[in-house]
């Protein structure tokens, strides 16, 4: 199957906090790249939902914070039984500023080239 995405992406760990209208979720991510982040939630979020995004990365001894806005492009149940109530949530952003888009692409690429050099 050829990959669709245009997007680097990396398999990540990353802090994240989420809030739609009345909503905040603390989670992390499983993978990052500068178009989206996909990640487990413990509360469904309806598709095409807008959401405001924090993205704490990890940055040697400190974390840089990335802000920005998103909607939710994918909403898939966690089928294992002691996951009932938990979805696999893909958020495509929509707003992300020049600043945060670098800071997101530094942190990728740094993660793709650790990667590869123990691969």
């Amino acid at each position: 199957m050829r990959e669709r995405r245009r997007q680097p992406r990396v398999a990540e760990r990353v802090v994240l906090a989420i809030s739609d209208a009345g909503t905040e979720l603390t989670t992390e991510s499983q993978n990052l790249s500068t178009a989206g982040v996909y990640c487990t939630l413990g509360k469904f979020l309806a598709p095409m939902s807008k959401v405001q995004l924090v993205i704490e990365l990890p940055n040697g001894s400190q974390s840089s914070k990335v802000r920005c806005t998103g909607v939710v492009v994918r909403v898939e149940p966690v089928i294992a039984h002691a996951n009932r109530g938990q979805f696999n949530v893909a958020i495509f952003f929509t707003e992300l500023s020049d600043r945060d888009r670098s800071t997101i692409t530094r942190f990728v690429r740094q993660r793709l080239s650790a990667s590869a050099a123990t691969d």
